[in-house]
């Protein structure tokens, strides 16, 4: 048997060398002999120990091995070499459309190549760490349950609190925070960051549409931190409720946007804010009264007049109106006083839009009609003579001061007063009075009332087509003025085609120019938001003809309309309550559309089934 073993040659087994990248790596390693790098490091252009030196096959092993604690500190050339160690190549996150499908992305930016070739919206999911807390103890305790403190948050904040007081705080409806404060919050890192999220996602929804993603990954996580401090209000809280609203009703959000007013003003009602303090310093009492009132105009964007849905009454609001930029510390910046004006015009116009609904229920004549009226008109007097010069923002503050948007909001929010008050006596209009009430008024009343209705919506068409002639560049404007052109468009069409014979003598052709002028601007101004949308719609509607302002609800036609030209909404409501809660297009209640079916839809128990 010795003799047979000699005859056979064994020889030496070969050799396996692995590289250091691909054992880090965990992959097959392909040597190509020659001192070459492997296959995988030669298709990825990675290092390869094998390319002129040689491996040590138990490299890394005693690495992993001395994490677990079971052999020594490594020696210094595989301290060298660990310091070598390839850089991950592999996305890290899948695209959401790639994880739906379960393929493969490549994980480029800003559109994988899947998307790219489906020619679909690329979004990367943002994950959250979560770190376990103790348990709390008190329910009122205000620990967090995970460390959301985004770091790209962190690094974008300071640029985009500058983008919010550019872009975003010229706007009436959100001027509350104060400049300077905030400024100063953000270098010393101590701002509420539930505010910092929520202003960090709105001023990037308006300023960089391609990261809008990016946007709602910020605004989820301050919706989250509002529910998760729910029974711990503060100004700062309340401060990024009203903007996380405010990108609520940007995106289409109307009904969560509903619910979280009605937050907002609880917050307001549990810290008393409806009420003046002393004892603050004057920048504290005017971040307060701004912060108020601005939960107000976001409030009557839903509610439109309507008192059942109004969740923070005028009657309960005891604060003085915003004073002015000059009075808020920030100089002279080009306001001209026109934000306090403009809260002056709100109640005035709230006090109109319940004139209209009470008026639309007369069925008999009103004496006291023209007198209320007469009262009205000459509060818009005392405001007119307090207005800057109506040149002024078209020839000096445009290009100059981005809060000449203020004035403009405001002169087009007083020609919009003037528009909604005389509409009253126009017979045939869907906001006006009835039949009733016209016939006990003289003749001439309602022909001076046809005239400054036009006379007004004339002159917020001319205003918003002058800015948008003179405006380089597109920003931010107020939703209400988008909502005060809707109406001078109506208006202007509704005269030509009612009163085709008066001394004003406005032909459809003239109207319809106008509508043409109004819809340039609002594209420009309004680009990809979901509040004009259905306002825009139906001024195209109009200027085609495709509807009569004479047979719709409200002069208005709902985005949600069935084909009988009622939405769904107002099919499940009584007779009384269809004719008494006419919204507006613009109504951000109507395009929540509740489903307001009183009974539970579940299916109903049998109780004859159940066990005695």
């Amino acid at each position: 048997m010795e003799a047979c073993l000699g005859a056979f040659h064994a020889g030496t087994v070969p050799e396996y060398r692995v590289c250091d990248a691909c054992r880090w790596r965990k992959v097959r390693c392909t040597p190509r002999g020659n001192n070459k790098r492997c296959v995988s490091c030669n298709r990825l252009a990675l290092d390869c120990s094998l390319a002129g030196e040689t491996a040590d096959r138990n490299f890394g092993r005693d690495g992993d091995q001395e994490n677990q604690g079971s052999i020594g500190p490594l020696s210094p050339r595989d301290r060298n070499l660990r310091a070598r160690r390839p850089h991950r190549l592999r996305g890290a996150i899948a695209c959401s459309a790639c994880r739906r499908r379960k393929v493969k992305c490549s994980g480029s930016t800003p559109s994988c190549s899947a998307c790219q070739h489906r020619n679909e919206p690329c979004v990367y999911p943002t994950t959250i760490r979560t770190v376990e807390v103790p348990p709390v103890t008190s329910p009122q305790s205000t620990q967090s349950t995970s460390t959301d403190d985004d770091p790209e948050m962190i690094d974008c904040l300071k640029g985009l609190v500058d983008v919010y007081f550019h872009s975003i705080y010229p706007l009436p409806s959100l001027a509350f925070l104060h400049p300077a404060t905030t400024r100063e919050e953000c270098t010393a890192g101590s701002m509420d960051k539930t505010l910092a999220y929520a202003i960090c996602a709105l001023a990037t929804w308006h300023s960089q549409p391609s990261q809008r993603a990016q946007a709602e990954v910020w605004y989820k996580i301050a919706e989250q931190r509002i529910f998760r401090h729910l029974e711990s209000p503060s100004l700062s809280r309340l401060q990024a409720l009203l903007l996380i609203i405010s990108y609520q009703t940007q995106v289409g959000l109307f009904q969560r946007a509903f619910m979280f007013v009605a937050i907002a003003a609880r917050y307001v009602a549990a810290m008393r804010l409806t009420y003046e303090r002393p004892n603050l310093d004057p920048t504290q009492q005017e971040v307060q009264r701004r912060t108020v009132w601005s939960l107000k105009i976001a409030e009557r964007y839903f509610s439109v007049g309507l008192p059942e849905f109004e969740v923070c009454p005028l009657d309960t609001i005891c604060l003085q109106y915003p004073s002015s930029e000059r009075g808020f510390g920030c100089g002279d910046l080009g306001d001209d006083g026109a934000y306090h004006l403009f809260w002056h015009l709100e109640v005035i116009r709230h006090d109109i839009m319940k004139l209209t609904r009470a008026v639309s229920l007369c069925e008999q004549p009103f004496a006291a009609l023209t007198g209320i009226m007469n009262n009205l008109k000459d509060r818009l007097v005392e405001i007119e003579a307090q207005l800057s010069p109506y040149t002024v923002h078209f020839s000096t503050n445009i290009g100059k001061s981005l809060l000449s948007r203020r004035q403009i909001t405001t002169h087009i929010s007083f020609h919009q007063a003037y528009c909604d008050l005389n509409r009253l006596l126009l017979r045939g209009y869907p906001e006006g009075a009835p039949d009733v009430l016209l016939d006990a008024l003289e003749e001439e009343h309602i022909e001076t009332a046809q005239h400054e209705c036009l006379r007004h919506a004339t002159y917020i068409i001319q205003t918003l087509t002058t800015l948008n002639q003179n405006c380089t560049s597109p920003f931010p404007l107020e939703f209400d003025t988008a909502v005060c052109a809707y109406h001078a468009a109506r208006l202007t069409l509704f005269i030509a085609q009612s009163y085709p014979h008066s001394s004003d003598g406005i032909t459809q052709e003239f109207a319809a120019s106008r509508v043409d002028l109004c819809l340039v601007a609002m594209r420009r101004f309004f680009p990809q938001s979901a509040l004009t949308k259905p306002i825009i719609d139906d001024m195209e509607r109009l200027r085609q003809g495709e509807i009569s302002q004479r047979t719709v609800l409200g002069g208005l036609v709902p985005a949600t309309e069935s084909r009988s030209g009622h939405s769904s909404q107002e099919f499940q409501l009584p007779s009384a309550a269809v004719k008494r809660q006419r919204l507006a297009i613009h109504s951000l209640l109507r395009r929540a559309d509740f489903d307001n079916q009183p009974v539970d839809r579940s299916p109903l128990l049998d109780y004859q089934s159940l066990p005695e």
